[in-house]
């Protein structure tokens, strides 16, 4: 081989170049890299100390300092560095030193990086522990109060002598690697100048490798070369098909992320009814085991009227959704609509949606009970209106006065259905307001007095006391003033009406610390036992064909009851009337901070 000749030339250019490159990587291996690696790890004990401090505020409550303790102790043995905890130079976790032992330490207020982190926030220092007998990286950091911890510095400490060791291994393998790729290039080169052909193989291979999928790789552009055009059309085939498949990965992510966010179940079966996916709403709906991925729905949901369903609709070569409704244990309904897809193959499958349909069955229910329950009371008083109108009309009597029985009777049937009619609207709006009242505090004492004085003329008339027994003071509870006064007015109401003459009512309130129970008892007939929780439903009435003379609506209570729970606490019947005289009625009120 002359030493002029083009082959040479490659040769001593390739030899060049390369000992060139060898050499500024080792020189940037030596003197920038050792730099470097300090610098990295020093970032590093940075971001583990962010990550220690999440967790431990992601923690629950630490049950003391001993039990902090155990828990650094046993993450610092998996991290494998050496996590410190200092409040007040005191350490009061280490996960190197056992807890017993932490009173031993010196105090820690006077490190470097401990004082340096209670000043900027963050601190590091490189010094010899005398605890580890070595070189240590020591990164600390300012933590506030989380979880049960107390402010202090939070420490990782790193063995500094191991960046040593790893400039002096990064050292030694870049000497041998250089020997061994001036060895290589000697001899890649003597190939290369003596077989071009191996050139475009491997140019080939490496086109092909980025068809195959591998978009990630790029060829070489050289200035001036043969192969400019072909490789630069490889690359931008390359860049354009990851463009697309970085598209299909975002398109997949946001589709899982529906997928996951949606409040309906889905599952999706493959072409032999066996589940391939599912969401978190199913999962939290059925309990799904880890383990469901593989199974049949009957095995995961134990109901046949699914599996049924999946049957019919894999059998079947049509297309279009089915729906079948199902009762679960719980009490809920759920509706479960199955719609057949073709995958790219052109396989059958089948999309399970579950819809949780127990609030629409209950509004139906409750609006089914409201409308009969509604035509029965006013059913009665309008029959009976139109009867005696009837009379009047058709068989007048011979004296106007003879008539005034049937229009008493006809004014007290309309006095009736008018409050049924306002006793509903009262409680269609208590319901509607409890989804947007706001509680302000409020005078139970003031109302309470208030609706004392408004019935005390008809208690008179009846000779009727009404005795209080309450505790000093305003008696602030969390309500609202219309709703409050008109819970005191029934309930009195009530009492009054149910009293016999010369009878006792007595409204008292007792504060239990968080709330204030309140209670209005009479001495009337009392309610037995079996109709003590009835009396709060709606239009019910112990007598339900009754219409005493005040009209009542039957819908009292169950004002009563939803202005309670409207205001977050609770109304109930105390005392059956069981050998007993007479009924209390009690509600709780939260107390206003």
């Amino acid at each position: 081989m002359r030493l002029g000749s083009f082959q040479m030339r490659i040769l001593l250019w390739t030899w060049a170049l390369l000992l060139l490159v060898l050499g500024v990587i080792f020189f940037y291996s030596t003197s920038i890299v050792g730099d470097e690696l300090v610098t990295d790890t020093e970032m590093r004990s940075h971001s583990e100390i962010e990550s220690i401090k999440w967790l431990i505020s992601d923690h629950q409550t630490f049950a003391s300092e001993k039990d902090f303790a155990e828990w650094v102790d046993a993450f610092g043995f998996k991290l494998g560095s050496r996590i410190t905890y200092i409040v007040g130079g005191r350490v009061i976790a280490d996960s190197d030193v056992i807890y017993s032992e932490l009173t031993t330490l010196d105090d820690h207020s006077t490190r470097p990086e401990i004082i340096a982190a209670l000043k900027d926030g963050w601190g590091s220092n490189v010094r010899h522990s005398d605890t580890l007998r070595k070189d240590m990286l020591y990164v600390a950091s300012e933590m506030s109060v989380v979880s049960g911890v107390p402010t202090g510095v939070l420490r990782l400490a790193v063995s500094f002598s191991k960046v040593s060791e790893r400039l002096n291994v990064l050292r030694t393998n870049f000497i041998w690697i250089f020997l061994a790729t001036l060895a290589c290039a000697v001899l890649i080169s003597l190939i290369m100048s003596h077989n071009m052909s191996r050139d475009i193989r491997t140019f080939s291979e490496l086109a092909r490798s980025i068809g195959e999928g591998n978009y990630s790789k790029r060829l070489r552009v050289l200035p001036g070369g043969e192969f400019k055009p072909l490789a630069e059309s490889v690359n931008a085939m390359a860049q354009s098909i990851e463009r697309s498949m970085q598209v299909v990965h975002d398109q997949k992510g946001q589709l899982q992320a529906v997928f996951q966010g949606m409040r309906e179940g889905v599952m999706t079966l493959d072409s032999n009814g066996r589940i391939e996916s599912y969401n978190t709403a199913l999962e939290d709906m059925f309990n799904m085991a880890e383990s469901s991925v593989g199974r049949t729905p009957i095995e995961v949901s134990r109901r046949v009227e699914i599996q049924d369903l999946v049957d019919d609709m894999l059998g079947e070569s049509e297309s279009g959704e089915r729906a079948i409704q199902i009762d679960l244990m719980d009490s809920r309904t759920v509706e479960v609509s199955a719609e057949p897809f073709m995958d790219q193959k052109g396989v059958r499958k089948l999309i399970l949606v579950f819809y949780d349909i127990t609030e629409m069955k209950q509004s139906e229910k409750g609006l089914k009970d409201f409308v009969a329950n509604a035509s029965h009371q006013l059913r009665t008083p309008l029959t009976s209106i139109k009867g005696y109108t009837e009379t009047l009309l058709h068989m007048p009597p011979a004296k106007p006065e003879d008539g005034q029985g049937f229009l008493e009777t006809v004014l007290k049937n309309a006095d009736h259905m008018d409050k049924v009619i306002s006793s509903m609207l009262a409680l269609a709006k208590s319901e509607q307001m409890g989804k947007k009242l706001d509680l302000v505090p409020v005078s139970a004492h003031e109302f309470m007095t208030r609706a004392i004085n408004d019935v005390s003329p008809w208690a008179e008339e009846q000779s009727v006391a009404i005795e209080r027994r309450t505790p000093d003071g305003g008696m602030m509870v969390m309500g609202e003033v219309d709703g409050l006064l008109h819970v005191f007015h029934n309930l009195l109401n009530n009492a009054v009406k149910y009293s016999p003459d010369g009878g006792k009512i007595t409204v008292s309130a007792e504060d239990d610390g968080e709330s204030i129970v309140f209670s209005v008892e009479d001495q009337g007939p009392g309610i037995s036992r079996e109709h003590s929780t009835k009396v709060f439903e709606r239009f019910y009435r112990v007598d339900e064909n009754t219409i005493d003379g005040s009209g009542s609506a039957g819908l009292g209570l169950a004002i009563c009851r939803r202005i309670v729970k409207n205001f977050g606490g609770e109304i109930w019947h105390d005392g059956y009337g069981e050998g007993t005289r007479g009924a209390r009625f009690c509600f709780r009120l939260n107390k206003s901070s």
